[in-house]
């Protein structure tokens, strides 16, 4: 075989993928695969705890009530949730912490034990009535709607826990 016929060949095999590539892309035949998470990734970059000074913090799963007029009905099912999340991780519950960031201290979280309450004024109108998946350096990950009723609650809690055990298992920061 000549050194002509074998880069011919050679170009040939390197360029034919890569036109095949930009064509795709160019005319829309590559379709993105379905994300894997279920929760609504922030836009951008919101520290919503300090971040802890030794390293190697928790993960938090907080809740941000809305400021005014929130239903009772959907504060009480956004702790239950954070309830049953921080109960059902079962040995992994130590790194998961379940939190409500609020002005003052919701009487109904008396009865979730779990659930731990930090005095925090939250402005930012998109994580007002959601629940939010934070890193262990305190950064907003993920926000999830509280919606009433027992099955739209029984979803969330189940998509909240896929996206955080996949994210504990992908986290470095601990090891």
């Amino acid at each position: 075989m000549s050194s002509r016929k074998f880069l011919a060949l050679f170009l040939l095999c390197a360029l034919v993928p890569l036109a095949a590539a930009w064509a795709s892309l160019r005319f829309g035949w590559f379709s993105a695969a379905p994300t894997v998470n279920h929760g609504e990734w922030l836009s951008q970059e919101l520290r919503l705890l300090p971040a802890p000074e030794h390293g190697g913090g928790q993960w938090h799963l907080v809740y941000v009530p809305a400021l005014e007029g929130e239903l009772a009905e959907r504060s009480e099912q956004a702790l239950l949730i954070l309830q049953q999340l921080h109960v059902g991780l079962g040995r992994k519950q130590t790194r998961v912490q379940a939190l409500v960031l609020a002005a003052e201290n919701p009487a109904a979280r008396v009865r979730f034990p779990h659930v731990e309450w930090q005095a925090a004024q939250v402005s930012d109108a998109t994580l007002q009535g959601r629940i939010v998946l934070v890193d262990p350096r305190g950064l907003a990950l993920l926000r999830y709607a509280v919606e009433p009723g027992p099955e739209q609650a029984q979803r969330v809690a189940g998509d909240i826990r896929s996206d955080l055990l996949r994210l504990m298992n992908y986290d470095r920061s601990g090891v």
